[in-house]
Formats: C-alpha cells, structure tokens, sequence
C-alpha cells in the first residue's frame, strides 16, 4: 500500500508539459487518472465492503470509525517527526500569545527565493463539545515554543475529489508564509503588504492548505500570505435563529482570524494596515460578507472576490430553522424544541452531521439550484447588545443602505463558470430532463414575475429564456453548452453585475476593478481535478494563474502563454494588495496594461479587463446576454438606475 502511495505522488509530482502553450486536453487525463488512483489508497475496494458488510451495525461501525483513525494520526506522527528532525535551526516569532517555530523553506519555481512557512498556526480555542454551532473563542496564551511545521486538521467536509469524508472539529488553524521576518537585533520590520485568503468549496468543503493554495507564486513578490480554515456545511452555519445558535458560526471564525492577522502579522513581516482579503467562490462571497459586516470593520483594506458574492443564489440560506429540525429528523430526533434539538446534534460524530446534511435536501431545492444546504443566514433580531451578530439584514438591502465598509474592490467571473454544474450531470444524467420539464426554474427567484415561477406569465417568460439561449430547442446533450451559459449567468454574472452596479450607485468614489477570465490553458486545473474535459475556463480554473497546486509539478517552458499569464495576472494581484490598483504607472512588469476601473457614469456597461492569454481592456462583458437579463429586471422590477 505505501508503495503504491508513493508511486501515485510520484505520477503528480511531475507531469511535464515543455514547449509553447499546452492545450488542457494534454495533462487533464494524467491529473484525474492520478488523482483517482489516490482515491483507491485512501480507501480501497475491500475497505469499502467491510464498510458497506457492517452498515448497519452501531457497535461495528463505531469501531471501523476507530481503526480509520489510527493509520491516520500514525502517519500525522510520523510527518510531525520528520518536519521537526527537517527543521533544525528553524525561525522562530514571539507573538501576543507565545511563540511560534517555523520553517525557511524554497519556492518550487525558483530555487533561489526563500520564504518562511508557518503552519498549523492556532487562532481560536477548539470549538467543540458545547462550544458547537457557537462563535469562536479567542486563543489563549501558552508558554513555551509551539511548532509551527506542518498544516493543522482540516474542518469536516466531503472531499470534493473523492467524495470522502476528512477532517477534524479542532480546526481553527492558519498558516502564514512571508518573504522577510523582522529583524530583531535591528528592530527594523518590512511592514509588507498581507493578503489573506478564504477558500472556495460552496461554504462545505475544502480548507486553507497548500494542496490547492502553495504560496510559491504570491510571496515571491514581496506581500504575505495568510491562508485560514473555517468551519463548514452543517458545523459552520447550521442556524435555529435563536441567541444560543444564531448562524454563521464560520464567517465569524473568518472574523476571529482577521483579527488574528491584526494583533501578530507584524511579527511575520506584515503591515497589519495593509491588509487585502480575498477569495474564491464561497471564499469570495465570504469576503464581500466581511465587507457587508459590521464585525469586521476596521480588520482589512483592500477586497478581492473571484466567482463569487453575497448575492449568488447559492450564498444565503432560506428558512434556516426548518432546514436544521429537518436534519434533526434526518437523524431520528422529531422535536419541536430546539433545545432538546440542538443537545442532540451537538451529541452527533461529526461525520454522521456532514453525512445526513444532503440527506435534507429537497425536491424544491432541486428546482433551486441549490446543492449545499446549510449556508450563510441572516441572523435574527436578538439582543442588540449581543456584539456578535454578523449579518442582521438581506445583503441587498445593506448594499442599497451604503451601510457597509467601502474599500478598494477587484472582482470578476470565469467565462464558462457553469461547467462546474456538469460534475451534477455526471452524477444524476436525468437533470437534463429534468429541466426541461419543468424549465421554469430557469427563472430567477428575484425576478418579480406574478404568480413567481408558476402560471402564465411565468411560462412566457421561461419561453423568452429559451428562445434567446437555446434558440428555441429543448435541453439535452446537443445544447448543454448553451445550459452552461445560462448557469454561468444566473449563478454568477448577473449576482457579480448587480453587486458591482449597486456599489458604484451608492460610492461612485469607491474604486472597482472588474475582470472577465476566459483563458483554457495548461494551468486551469481545477475542472480536470473534477473531471471535466470540456472547452472554457470553468469555475475555479483561475486559481492555478495564482497558487501553486502543491501535488503537481507542471514544468512550462518559460515563453509559454501559461507563464506570461501567470506572472502577469500574479503582479496584478499583489499590485492591487500594494497600492490598490492593479497596473500602476510605476510598475514595469505591467507596463502597456491599463485596467480602467469601473464607471459610475455608465452602469450599464462596465469597464473589464478582458483575461484571454493577452489582456485587453474592454467595455460591457457579455453584453448582449446582460442586456437580455437587463431587460425582464426593467419590465418586472422596475430597475432603471442603471
């Protein structure tokens, strides 16, 4: 077993692609075949017998939970050992609540940069027993020096790659990665500028490591980086919208972290008033959250979000109580009180919650789009001199308020994000079928239709959506490229062009930087990982331009258009966290790119910077399927300040 395990590594760590622009088609079945061989390891056929043999057996299943656990925390050991004999003579950082050992390692593309990883690092008090479902606790002080070597547990999930459970309940952890720490016989510090990072995952899955997130690319241009874990799915934002759970647990172990950043980065090299968030589709719309939240005022300065925002139909929860008494049920608890409730789940292994959470879904959930169901809530109105209340309002309402922190905002979409909906596909063939008998759910739930998505009218304007994106046709194999569009617009695009306009209307001073990535290339690995061997840059593809993907070594010849999109899209991002717009006069490596920010003077058609393998500045993206959405929100909603 161990063998195989590491000719699996072997076969990620070098897939090679020399030459000129690598097509995806030429890495995409080395990177899903490899990563599906991982998968066999981890839990190999006869395990998932016994698994399936002792099923329904309480006692056998609690010890099959037992012996998973012990090859697992052997292994932890074991790496926990080798990285200590690793570090030796390892940096070590007094912050305000003790001292923490790193590492000096070297970046993976140029062995002649040097940072320092800290890892593993602490930000809040395990949340666990009955501190479940509640807000993070501060971390208290230690004496000592605590390692900081290798990553912390990751939160619970389902493993989007394996569909397998992994992860931890003590999970708060971060991991901080820095060019220069101060120098202590000096007292001189760099003070550079921090970027802090919120993984993606739908609020459900994934977490802050280096498999997907590597810091190689980002500190090689002098900024810090900070990536966290939060809590997730039903252990992150299950909500009985009461004062002892009212949501949200997970945005304000964001908070806590941010505040993390604010009292120690400086001990790294950080300028703790030079703080840009940023993330990708939940990790977006977490961090357009935080702008929205009065909690985090005054922690970050600077906004990124990529393929994500609060006004995604995917990003808040309806009816959040219900969905937790349904998981109750779910459960064999059938109770109205939600204390007797909330003492029970808090009794459920963790994995028995991320488990039975999807078992709650609905068939009207379905018809929603909606895949994950515990996300983001609005929180109710308790006692207002409760401080930890994140979010009181619908996002759409404290965007029209103004009431939000205006900070610089670079923001945009992928131009296929919709292909990530063919992982579903894959899963459940009768969607397409589904859809079109019933291709009313095509239209948007905001969209002030009478009747909503029943009755006459309704069913004209599903035709109206059908006739502009599939020509009229029915939904099948033959035009699910036009479904992906269609997904792509209702799922993003048009929650990304609402937000954008909305803040401009109400801080036109405020600048916003707004981006269109359609790049297909070598880099864009997230839709191999999942499988997905279609044309366009599908959701999560512009990570790879960003972070390097630990588990894969891709060898690009340096003229390759890969690379130019990578160093370029790489300076653009720290030149936003460094001085708040993405190609500075002063900048050389982005000299001949100006990225216009957005016009207040002309909301209906936005200025972009167009990412194609070239980077051009542009007006209105896709703009004749905005002005066909622009049209029915003027007919049914009246929107006309744009």
């Amino acid at each position: 077993m161990l063998l195989r395990t590491v000719v699996v590594l072997a076969v990620l760590g070098g897939v090679t692609t020399p030459g000129a622009s690598v097509p995806p088609a030429a890495i995409g079945d080395a990177v899903f075949n490899a990563a599906s061989g991982i998968n066999q390891v981890t839990i190999s056929e006869t395990w998932k017998r016994l698994a399936d043999h002792v099923s329904n057996h309480a006692a056998l299943k609690q010890a099959l939970r037992r012996l998973r656990v012990v090859p697992a925390q052997a292994a932890r050991v074991a790496h926990a050992l080798v990285e200590r004999l690793r570090a030796g003579d390892a940096p070590s950082v007094k912050t305000t609540l003790g001292t923490l050992r790193g590492r000096l390692l070297t970046t993976k593309t140029n062995p002649r940069r040097q940072y320092y990883s800290f890892k593993g690092v602490r930000y809040a008090q395990p949340p666990t027993g009955m501190f479940r479902f509640r807000a993070p606790r501060p971390l208290e002080p230690w004496q000592g020096t605590r390692d900081a070597l290798e990553e912390g547990s990751v939160c619970p999930h389902k493993f989007i790659l394996f569909d397998t459970f992994k992860g931890e309940e003590d999970c708060l952890f971060l991991n901080v990665y820095t060019p220069l720490l101060p120098d202590t016989s000096t007292n001189a510090n760099p003070k550079l500028p921090v970027m802090v990072w919120f993984h993606g995952g739908g609020f459900a899955m994934g977490s802050g490591n280096s498999f997907f997130y590597g810091p190689d690319y980002l500190v090689a241009e002098n900024v810090v980086l900070v990536t966290i874990n939060y809590r997730l799915g039903t252990l992150g934002f299950l909500s009985l919208q009461n004062e002892e759970v009212p949501g949200n647990a997970g945005l304000k172990d964001q908070v806590l972290a941010l505040k993390w950043v604010k009292n120690n980065i400086e001990f790294f090299g950080g300028d703790p008033g030079q703080v840009t968030i940023f993330g990708e589709s939940a990790g977006a719309a977490s961090v357009q959250y935080l702008m929205l939240s009065p909690m985090a005022n005054g922690l970050y300065h600077k906004a990124i979000s990529q393929s994500g925002w609060t006004l995604c139909p995917w990003a808040l929860a309806e009816n959040p109580r219900e969905r937790a008494f349904s998981l109750g049920r779910v459960l064999g608890m059938d109770t109205t009180s939600p204390d007797q409730l909330l003492g029970f789940l808090r009794a459920m292994p963790s994995e028995t919650l991320v488990v039975a959470a999807q078992k709650i879904l609905t068939k009207d959930d379905a018809r929603k789009n909606i895949g994950i169901p515990f996300v983001p809530v609005i929180e109710p109105n308790i006692d207002p001199s409760i401080n930890d209340i994140f979010l009181s309002k619908h996002p759409k309402n404290v965007l029209l308020s103004g009431n939000y922190t205006k900070v610089p905002y670079l923001t945009g979409f992928n131009s296929h994000e919709g292909l990530i909906f063919i992982r579903r596909l894959r899963k459940d063939p009768t969607i397409l079928e589904q859809i079109e008998n019933d291709f009313n759910r095509m239209i948007p739930l905001d969209l002030k239709v009478p009747g909503g998505q029943f009755g006459e009218d309704a069913n004209q304007v599903a035709n109206r959506i059908r006739q502009f994106y599939l020509n009229g046709r029915t939904v099948s194999m033959e035009t699910a490229t036009d479904m992906v569009l269609l997904l792509t617009d209702l799922m993003f695009l048009r929650p990304l062009v609402t937000s954008v306009r909305l803040q401009k209307l109400v801080s036109p001073e405020t600048p916003i930087y707004m981006y269109r990535f359609a790049f297909d290339g070598a880099l864009g690995l997230f839709k191999r990982f999942l499988g997905i061997n279609k044309p366009g840059a599908c959701h999560g593809d512009e990570m790879g331009y960003l972070f390097k993907f630990s588990a894969i070594n891709i060898r690009l010849d340096e003229k390759s258009t890969e690379v130019y999109v990578k160093k370029k899209m790489v300076k653009m991002w720290t030149n936003f966290a460094k001085y708040g717009n993405p190609t500075p006069f002063e900048v050389k490596e982005t000299a001949g790119i100006h990225w216009e920010p957005v016009s207040s003077q002309n909301l209906s058609s936005l200025n972009y910077m167009d990412i194609t393998g070239a980077f051009t500045p542009r007006v209105g993206p896709e703009s004749a399927r905005l002005a066909f959405w622009d049209q029915l929100y003027r007919e049914f909603n009246g929107e006309e300040w744009f």
